[in-house]
């Protein structure tokens, strides 16, 4: 709570800074944990106060010592109990946003601690190597490859291989990439997956040595690829990091799916026929809603409870689009209950008879979380009251922000990609001879025409780096009008020229998300503290603070 209101730039009434805080020493025995304030019926303790502290984050930990003085961390606190004052004054406890966002909130903790002590994910020894051989995953393999222009042409070099032809001599007479023409095609690397785009590895590496891929669409070419051969690469420790996470996340799903079942049986968990059908009826096309109490409709039941309508809405506004209106028949209802609704109620049915949610810790956890809760869903409401931004409001305040709505710096390049060093090589000596730079683009560049113009120009920014795999990281390094390269990047060789460097001035078009985005953030914060003025006015007869016993508790050293 305590980033949250110092976000919001909430006013903080004046205090005495402490560098380091202590117990006081000379507290008697009675004075062991003094109340230091009092907000309606709630009292603050100097206990209250160290624990506050202790949940602080690691960055505001220095605040403590100086820079934030105790007296506003009390107040803080003080703020907190009269935002939830007046969010219970208000029956937000009862309201909607409220009770729907608590049940998913009590439900992810629930599930989350029964699968932290019943599934064991762990690796054992030797585990991730069986993992790699038995998935391919150490193959690498050595491409032969066609290049064309058009699917109409990539699919005759397909056919005429089929029907006899060699692979070799197809790509020698059809293929735009000169180089690997005049070999057969053969690409002469070897790739493993993860020097592949991921959708084309699943095409390539499922294929046998000699096996002729189905035309593949990159960029605005089309390549028919062979596996001309294979072999076993040595994996990196980050390779292999990233292939044991994989591993351990489908070690923890199947362990997840034989719990469910395994519940599912002990609860006798049944669907309920006519509740679906019940549940499709209100879904049908032109249903405004699925009707007045959807949590009376029962999907399934189960010994001691059920899902009910009311869980397949919840579960449906969790996820992107209309989830809903996809939901037209019984099939289709109980596909989505089984893999998005079933597993997490079973799990938490379980927590809660082993009585998880009873346990000090997550009971504590839980309350707090509903506290939090309440302030967000109050400051929500009174926000979503207060603040309206017009358009004009938008145009004003980007005008008057001019400097904050610039494009990243860009660097306009003009570029040749190509797939060997050889090549890029033999272009480049040809573009130190005279020959034009756009028209060698035109004729030789693999970069995809959905980047570039046809010369082969485009701009980059420093944030496009992975995109472009490794191209952005030399650009922005290069001097102005020098000819570079060849460049390793992902896709081959790039030789290339910067031809300018600027930051330009973002329409307001380009700049509308963020310029609402900061405007908003402004009222925001703007609004919540006049909220907050109104409620130090409006309960200061119900706010008592003892600034001598929060000052005699803690002393500096």
């Amino acid at each position: 709570m305590h980033a949250f209101f110092l976000s919001y730039g909430v006013s903080m009434t004046k205090a005495g800074g402490l560098a380091l805080l202590l117990i006081c020493v000379g507290c008697g025995p009675q004075d062991e944990n003094p109340t230091v304030a009092e907000v309606g019926d709630r009292t603050i303790t100097i206990q209250d106060v160290r624990d506050f502290l202790a949940k602080l984050p690691e960055h505001a930990k220095g605040e403590v010592a100086g820079k934030v003085p105790l007296r506003v961390h009390l107040q803080t606190m003080i703020d907190t109990e009269l935002l939830l004052m007046e969010a219970r004054s208000q029956g937000i406890e009862r309201s909607s946003p409220y009770l729907t966002n608590l049940i998913r909130i009590r439900k992810a903790k629930l599930v989350g601690e029964y699968e932290r002590r019943t599934i064991d994910a762990t690796l054992k020894d030797g585990e991730v190597e069986k993992y790699i051989d038995r998935e391919g995953l150490a193959r690498a393999i050595r491409l032969g490859e066609i290049v064309v222009a058009d699917l109409e042409t990539a699919e005759k070099a397909a056919r005429q291989i089929e029907a006899g032809a060699s692979f070799a001599n197809v790509a020698s007479k059809l293929s735009m990439n000169e180089e690997t023409a005049a070999r057969g095609g053969d690409t002469g690397r070897l790739a493993t997956r993860d020097d592949i785009i991921p959708v084309i590895a699943e095409k390539l590496f499922g294929l046998a040595v000699g096996s002729v891929s189905d035309p593949v669409r990159i960029g605005d070419r089309y390549v028919v690829f062979k596996i001309l051969d294979e072999t076993t690469a040595q994996l990196n420790p980050r390779q292999r990091m990233r292939i044991a996470e994989e591993l351990k996340r489908k070690k923890h799903k199947i362990a997840k799916a034989e719990l469910v079942t395994e519940l599912r049986d002990k609860y006798r968990l049944e669907p309920d026929r006519d509740g679906i059908a019940a549940a499709v009826e209100a879904l049908r096309p032109g249903t405004a809603d699925i009707g007045p109490d959807p949590s009376a409709i029962a999907l399934y039941q189960y010994d001691g409870g059920e899902i009910t309508a009311a869980d397949l809405i919840g579960a449906a506004k969790g996820r992107k689009g209309n989830v809903l209106e996809t939901l037209r028949d019984a099939e289709q209802v109980v596909s989505f209950a089984e893999q998005y609704i079933v597993p997490d109620v079973m799990i938490q049915e379980a927590a809660v008879r082993q009585g998880i949610d009873r346990e000090e810790r997550v009971a504590q956890w839980l309350e707090e979380q509903g506290k939090q809760l309440l302030v967000r869903v109050l400051r929500s409401k009174v926000l979503k009251e207060r603040v309206t931004i017009a358009e004009e409001d938008l145009r004003q305040y980007y005008e008057a922000n001019a400097e904050r709505f610039l494009h990243p710096k860009q660097t306009e390049v003009q570029e040749i990609l190509v797939r060997t060093k050889i090549e890029a090589l033999r272009l480049k000596g040809m573009i130190e001879d005279g020959t034009a730079f756009g028209d060698l683009a035109k004729r030789h560049s693999i970069r995809s025409l959905e980047v570039r113009d046809d010369e082969g120009r485009f701009h980059v920014h420093r944030h496009e780096s992975p995109q472009f795999g490794g191209f952005v990281e030399a650009a922005v390094e290069a001097e102005i009008g020098e000819l570079t390269g060849p460049v390793k990047v992902q896709e081959g060789y790039s030789i290339f020229k910067v031809l300018s460097r600027e930051r330009k001035r973002e329409t307001f078009a380009e700049a509308e998300m963020r310029v609402r985005s900061q405007l908003r953030r402004q009222r925001y914060r703007n609004a919540f503290n006049e909220y907050m003025e109104e409620l130090h006015s409006r309960y200061e007869s119900e706010v008592s603070i003892h600034e001598d016993r929060l000052e005699a508790a803690f002393v500096v050293r």
